[in-house]
C-alpha cells in the first residue's frame, strides 16, 4: 500500500522513535508487577548472579525468550563496567521502545495514512506501555508487526495479496511470548487457508508445518536449557491458567468487563470510531472484507479473554493495533470530506483526551514504587544490609532497580495450597505475629518499606526504626495500598536522634 503523500520515510521513523524513546523518560510510574518481576528480574539474575524468580519460573509457564534478551544487554553492562543502576534500569525500556517504535512504522505502512500514524502516536495507552518491559508490550508489537505482513484478500491494494510467510514467523513467536495470542491467529490463518492462492495443503504442509516445527522447537529448546527440564511453556501456562484456574486467585471480574470497563479504558476517545467502523464492517460487509476479518479476530480474543475470570486492561493490549486500524478507517475517509476547522477540532480533541490520562497516570499515578528505589540503595548502610518490603506482594521492583546484592525481605502470594492463605495475607491478618515468627531470633533489616495505611498497625515493630523518607504514590488507596510509601532505618547504638517531621523527603 502506498504511504500517505507527503511523509517520508526517514522522517516518519525519526518522530516515531522521538515519541517512543521520551515515552521511556516520561512514564515514570508503577503499573503492574510483571513489567519488572516476568522479565527484568529473571534476566538480572542470570546477568549478574543474584535476583529472584517467581512461582511461575519454578512451574514452567514462562518463557525464557524475551527475559533471555535482556539478559544480553545486562551482560554487555556487566562486561564493559558500564552497569550503573540508571542504566540497568533504562536499556531495557529503550530497547523496548524502539521495538515498539518498529511496530509503530509497520502499522503506518500497513495503513499508508497519516491518520493511522497520528491515532498510533497520540493513543495514551500505547504512550503508558510502550516502553514498559511487558509481556504484552512485546506480544502488541509482534502483533503489529504481523498484522502488516498478513496477505488480506480483497484488500484496497495489491501489497496485501502476497502471500508473505514472515506473519507465521511472527505468530509463532508471539504464542510463545502470551499463548492467549493464539486465538488471533488462528482467526487469520483459518481465513488465510480459506482465501489462499497455493492450495490448502500446500500452504499447511510447505509454510504452516515448518515454522512452527523450527520456532517452536528453538523456543522449547531455550526454554527447556534454562528451566533445566523439558518443557513446553504454552503447555504449561494453559494448564496451570486455565485448566486449574490458579490465575483467579488474584482476581477475578463478571464476564462482560472487557466491554463495560476494559475497551473504553484502553481504547479512550478512539473508541467512537472504532465503533463506528465495527457497525459499517456488519452493515456491509463487501465493502470492509478486511475490517470484518479484523473484527472476528478481536471479537474471538475477546470473547476468550471474557471467559477467564481474571482480567486485566493489558490483556486487551494486542487488540490495539486492530482497533486503531479500524478507527483510522472511518476518520480517514470522513476527513477527505471535511472542512479545516473540523480537521483541527477532532485532531484537537483526541490529543488533548489522549493527553490528560497519560500525563497522570504516566507521572503521578502509583509513582512512588520507582521513585524509593534509588532512595533504599543510597540509604543502605553497608553491603551487608538488609531490607524488608512489608507491603502487597511485588509492589516494587527488586534487584533490577535496586542493583545491589544485598538480603531482601518480601512477602509472598504464590497460590497457596487448598485451604490456606497466602504469606501476604497471613502479614496483613496479623503484622505483629509475622515479624516474631520472622525476627524473634535474628538481626531485624536495616530498612523497612511499607504504606503508610499500614503504619498505625506495626507501632511496636517501628519503634526501633526512624522514619528517614516519605514518598507520594497515589490519590486513591485501597486495600493495603497507601497514600505514600514510608521507608524507616534500624536505629543503631550511638546513632544520631531520630530526625523532625520537617526533615523527611
Amino acid at each position: 500500500m502506498a504511504l500517505a503523500k507527503g511523509l517520508r520515510p526517514l522522517q516518519v521513523v525519526f518522530v516515531i522513535l522521538f515519541v517512543r524513546i521520551l515515552s521511556v523518560f516520561l512514564v515514570r510510574t508503577w503499573y503492574v508487577p510483571d513489567e519488572y518481576w516476568q522479565t527484568l528480574e529473571v534476566a538480572h539474575k542470570h546477568a549478574f548472579g543474584y535476583g529472584a524468580l517467581t512461582w511461575e519460573w519454578q512451574k514452567g509457564i514462562r518463557s525464557y525468550l524475551y527475559p533471555s534478551v535482556v539478559a544480553v544487554l545486562y551482560y554487555i553492562l556487566n562486561l564493559t563496567g558500564l552497569d550503573y543502576p540508571e542504566a540497568v534500569v533504562y536499556l531495557p525500556r529503550i530497547l523496548q521502545a524502539i521495538l515498539s517504535a518498529a511496530a509503530d512504522y509497520s502499522f503506518y505502512k500497513w495503513t499508508g495514512r497519516k491518520w493511522g500514524l497520528f491515532l498510533i502516536l497520540t493513543s495514551w495507552f500505547w504512550f503508558y506501555t510502550s516502553g514498559r518491559t511487558l509481556l504484552q508490550t512485546l506480544e502488541t508489537s509482534l502483533v503489529a508487526i504481523g498484522l502488516s505482513k498478513f496477505p488480506f484478500k480483497g484488500g484496497k491494494v495489491g501489497y496485501y495479496d502476497k502471500e508473505s510467510s514472515a506473519w507465521v514467523w511472527l505468530a509463532s513467536i508471539s504464542v510463545f511470548v502470551r499463548p492467549t495470542s493464539a486465538a488471533l491467529w488462528l482467526v487469520l490463518a483459518a481465513y488465510q487457508l480459506y482465501t489462499t492462492n497455493q492450495g490448502r495443503l500446500r500452504l499447511l504442509l510447505r509454510t504452516y508445518a515448518p515454522i512452527g516445527l523450527v520456532c517452536g522447537g528453538a523456543l522449547v529448546a531455550l526454554d527447556s536449557y534454562f528451566h533445566g527440564d523439558l518443557v513446553v511453556t504454552p503447555w504449561e501456562f494453559f494448564k496451570l491458567n486455565i485448566l486449574q484456574d490458579v490465575a483467579s486467585f488474584y482476581g477475578s471480574h463478571p464476564w462482560y468487563w472487557y466491554l463495560t470497563h476494559g475497551l473504553p479504558a484502553v481504547l479512550g476517545v478512539n473508541l467512537a470510531p472504532a465503533l463506528g467502523a465495527a457497525a459499517a464492517a456488519l452493515r456491509r460487509p463487501r465493502e470492509h472484507r478486511t475490517a470484518l476479518l479484523l473484527l472476528a479476530a478481536a471479537s474471538v480474543h475477546v470473547a476468550l479473554y471474557s471467559f477467564i475470570p481474571h482480567k486485566e486492561f493489558r490483556f486487551m493490549l494486542p487488540l490495539l493495533p486492530i482497533l486503531l486500524y479500524l478507527a483510522q478507517d472511518v476518520i480517514a475517509p470522513w476527513s477527505r470530506k471535511a472542512k479545516k476547522w473540523q480537521l483541527y477540532a477532532v485532531a484537537g480533541t483526541i490529543l488533548v483526551a489522549n493527553a490528560g490520562p497519560a500525563l497522570y497516570f504516566g507521572n503521578i499515578h502509583q509513582a512512588g514504587s520507582l521513585a524509593v528505589m534509588p532512595l533504599l540503595r543510597d540509604s543502605l548502610p553497608n553491603n551487608r544490609s538488609s531490607i524488608a518490603f512489608l507491603m502487597p506482594c511485588h509492589s516494587t521492583p527488586l534487584y533490577s532497580h535496586l542493583h545491589v546484592n544485598v538480603s531482601t525481605r518480601y512477602l509472598s502470594c504464590d497460590p497457596p495450597a487448598r485451604g490456606h492463605t497466602h504469606e501476604a495475607e497471613t502479614f496483613f491478618n496479623n503484622p505483629q505475629s509475622w515479624w516474631r515468627a520472622q525476627y524473634s531470633g535474628r538481626q531485624p533489616p536495616a530498612l523497612l518499606v511499607l504504606f503508610d495505611k499500614l503504619r498505625g498497625r506495626v507501632d511496636a515493630i517501628l519503634s526501633g526504626y526512624r522514619l528517614i523518607h516519605q514518598v507520594p504514590h497515589t490519590q486513591f488507596p485501597e486495600g493495603e495500598v497507601g497514600e505514600n510509601i514510608l521507608v524507616y532505618q534500624k536505629v543503631e547504638r550511638n546513632s544520631p536522634s531520630p530526625i523532625a517531621a520537617d526533615e523527611v523527603v
